[in-house]
């Protein structure tokens, strides 16, 4: 399990590393700078439509949508490494309780870990349609509504840290506790 992690993991930071280096790319010939954080919670719509026009000309329309295709191999990457973590989480907390004969002792914790599994699956779900909706907003030129838009972001990196800072947290505690 832990390997199928380091490479979900490994193939995370690749293709994050290859969304800075095209993003670098773009900025050092074009002299704009890009925050992607600005397209994914930009406060209002009118504020995205905004965002939308000066991003309008074609080469930064361009960026901008092979950003978020590049994004669809990171987010491919990343929620399986964080879905794969958890359930890694759960199962060294299942070896300590046979260690410590100690049946059932760490239920909530393992209904923790399962459900933060779980969710790392609606994150992956979430980033999926905030891609494409970003996509169709772009390639149309405005947005209509940006209806429970940030909120998807908002739940996206919410379940995802929550499920990296809680098992590497259970990890570290049963790897390191003797009893």
């Amino acid at each position: 399990m832990k390997y199928a992690f380091f490479v979900f993991l490994f193939l995370a930071v690749l293709t994050f590393s290859w969304m800075r280096i095209h993003q670098y790319q773009f900025e050092q010939a074009s002299g704009y700078s890009f925050n992607i954080m600005d397209f994914e919670l930009p406060g209002s719509v009118d504020n995205f439509n905004t965002l939308l026009k000066a991003w309008s000309i074609e080469d930064e329309k361009a960026f901008v949508l092979k950003q978020l295709w590049i994004d669809y191999f990171f987010m491919s990457t990343l929620f399986p490494a964080l879905f794969i973590l958890c359930v890694w989480a759960r199962k060294m907390v299942i070896e300590r309780e046979k260690l410590l004969d100690h049946k059932g002792r760490y239920q909530g914790i393992k209904v923790i870990l399962s459900t933060l599994a779980v969710l790392q699956l609606l994150a992956w779900i979430f980033d999926i349609v905030e891609n494409v909706r970003l996509t169709n907003w772009i390639n149309q030129g405005y947005a209509d509504s940006l209806f429970l838009f940030e909120e998807m972001v908002r739940l996206k990196f919410f379940f995802a840290i929550a499920g990296a800072v809680t098992a590497l947290s259970i990890i570290a505690f049963t790897r390191f506790r003797k009893n």
